[in-house]
């Protein structure tokens, strides 16, 4: 199984209302190069899962175009979502994923997936991991690739 974790692209600040943050002219570019990136990975059916916040929505509408698939909410992927119910989540999952989320979540779940421990790990917008393993649980899964916007110009 395969887990692709990706923070949104950058987004517009100073919004009154954090969801309603969408993204910048920037982090569009982020999002499309996400996507062209992921449509050169090896996935199994994967589900695109975005949180309910507009620039994940966003940025996952770019990967899912460039995959040709549709994008689903999950109301567990906000920026202080519980990562203990998304591993649960997680666990009833039998196909590959794409989860486009936010700081700190993305580098909590990577945390908790790879070393089964909860710290912050750094994230740039748009950056990808993708991982890998035979379960989504904590400490059972390791990297298999990386995808850094910054190192194509974004």
């Amino acid at each position: 199984m395969k887990i692709c974790i990706v923070r949104h692209g950058s987004a517009v600040s100073g919004a009154v209302q954090d969801q309603n943050r969408g993204l910048t002219e920037r982090g569009e570019a982020q999002a499309v190069g996400a996507g062209h990136w992921l449509a050169q990975q090896a996935f199994n059916n994967p589900r695109i899962l975005a949180s309910p916040f507009l620039r994940a929505r966003q940025t996952a509408q770019a990967i899912a175009d460039s995959l040709t698939l549709p994008v689903e909410t999950m109301p567990h992927l906000v920026p202080d979502g519980d990562v203990q119910q998304l591993l649960n989540d997680l666990t009833a999952q039998e196909q590959d994923l794409i989860l486009v989320s936010h700081l700190p979540l993305v580098g909590h779940l990577a945390a908790m997936l790879v070393d089964g421990q909860l710290y912050d790990q750094p994230w740039s917008p748009a950056e990808c991991w993708i991982l890998q393993g035979d379960l989504a649980a904590a400490g059972c899964m390791s990297v298999d690739a990386v995808w850094y916007p910054v190192l194509d110009g974004l």
